[in-house]
């Protein structure tokens, strides 16, 4: 067991080291910085990334939430310095700008402000959380129960986006549409009817789960990344896709997120429709990965095909022949996801294949796919079947890490 422990080690101690860029270069405000190829997300002039107040963004609290999770190990308090000096951007996002948001509000304000709340009991950041959750809360649609994914709720483009950026299906597809990554943000529904003492923010969330039940699996056990339902009568119209390959594909980091989601919801809830999801859906993504752990892209993705051609840049020395270059499709941020969700199903039901493929998961991301070099912010290498660097991965690799080693609670 030391072996293991010691390279889990040394897995986390590298992220902590790479925190240490983001507390030192990522001021005074916080951007949405993108994946890329070489790690280097902080790389170029700040004004290149769009600012936490544009509704797009969704994944600069990964950033922070790092940081956080470093404080947690090292307990030093010039974390929470760093941390709170981001609170104004997050408490204007939310309070001045309402509609400026998607349905991200989870992924920008748990591993944010309620995170900081539940180690700090800090009540400045439980005020921005709650009124965070309202905000969610608002996105609700009561005519098919459901928190709409994407767009402004009154369907106007904000003045800020160009032309050709509104062009995006972020704004023109966004009517009557629910994606899975939805699952992850319901955690802060549940955590603000459990601090107000109201189910408002519940009945929401278990709406949206229990909608989520009903018509995102498919019979096979896989499940959609979306699914639209009619703007006015709320009608089911059929599945979508917008981040595997394929609608009737099984897109691998979308059920990491349903895990995730669902095994929060239990845990907030005592559903044990929610456990009894994230059981099979977790055996499902443990029995399609490949023998190191490690999911391709997309589990129904044609061997032959890149999945770096579904993106907007097409990898140019693709050998069809070759089936080496299906390593080159793996998804680290979807493994990365499901081994700190597994450590939460592993809270309430002890199920074996579930414990040994965590463990499996985090050994081949610390010895196979982990960048050890400092300089190289980002951590996680072959993300997202692109071959990219993402923070939303590494961010995920360092929570599982954190939990799995010092035994953490999670933010969720």
């Amino acid at each position: 067991m030391k072996p293991f422990i010691d390279t889990l080690e040394h897995a986390l101690q590298c992220c902590i080291t790479k925190s240490e860029i983001y507390l030192e270069q990522i001021k005074p405000e916080i951007r949405e910085y993108i994946s890329r190829p070489d790690g280097q997300y902080l790389q170029g002039k700040q004004e290149d990334y769009i600012p936490l107040r544009h509704i797009f963004a969704w994944t600069p609290s990964f950033f922070l939430g790092m940081g956080f999770w470093t404080y947690q190990v090292k307990k030093e308090t010039k974390w929470l310095k760093w941390l709170h000096s981001f609170s104004n951007e997050y408490a204007a996002k939310v309070c001045h700008t309402p509609l400026e948001t998607m349905h991200d509000l989870g992924f920008l304000y748990s591993p944010y402000a309620v995170a900081l709340y539940k180690a700090t009991n800090d009540s400045h950041m439980k005020k921005i959380a709650l009124q965070a959750a309202v905000v969610l809360a608002m996105r609700f649609v009561p005519n098919g129960s459901y928190i709409q994914a994407w767009g402004r709720m009154d369907h106007i483009i904000p003045g800020y986006v160009d032309q050709e950026l509104a062009k995006n299906h972020f704004f023109t597809q966004s009517k009557g549409l629910a994606i899975i990554d939805c699952m992850m943000n319901l955690p802060l529904l549940f955590w603000a009817s459990e601090e107000t003492n109201h189910p408002f923010y519940k009945n929401i969330a278990v709406a949206h789960a229990d909608i989520t039940l009903k018509y995102f699996f498919r019979e096979d056990g896989s499940i959609y990344h979306a699914f639209r339902f009619h703007e006015e009568t709320g009608q089911p119209i059929g599945g979508d896709n917008y981040c595997g390959y394929a609608i009737e594909s099984h897109w691998a980091r979308g059920t990491a997120w349903a895990i995730y989601g669902f095994i929060s919801a239990f845990s907030y809830t005592g559903y044990e429709r929610y456990l009894n999801a994230a059981v099979d859906l977790s055996l499902q993504f443990i029995a399609k990965s490949e023998d190191d752990g490690i999911p391709v892209w997309d589990f129904k993705l044609p061997q032959h095909q890149p999945a770096a051609a579904c993106g907007s840049k097409p990898w140019t020395d693709w050998d069809y022949t070759n089936p080496a270059n299906k390593s080159r499709n793996r998804d680290t941020s979807a493994a990365a996801i499901a081994a700190s969700a597994f450590y939460e199903i592993l809270k309430f039901k002890k199920e074996p294949a579930i414990q040994c493929a965590m463990d499996h998961i985090l050994m081949t991301l610390a010895t196979k796919y982990t960048n050890y070099e400092p300089p190289i912010p980002g951590i996680l290498k072959e993300q997202n079947g692109q071959g990219v660097y993402t923070i939303f991965g590494d961010y995920f690799y360092m929570e599982a890490l954190c939990k799995k080693l010092y035994g953490f609670e999670s933010i969720w």
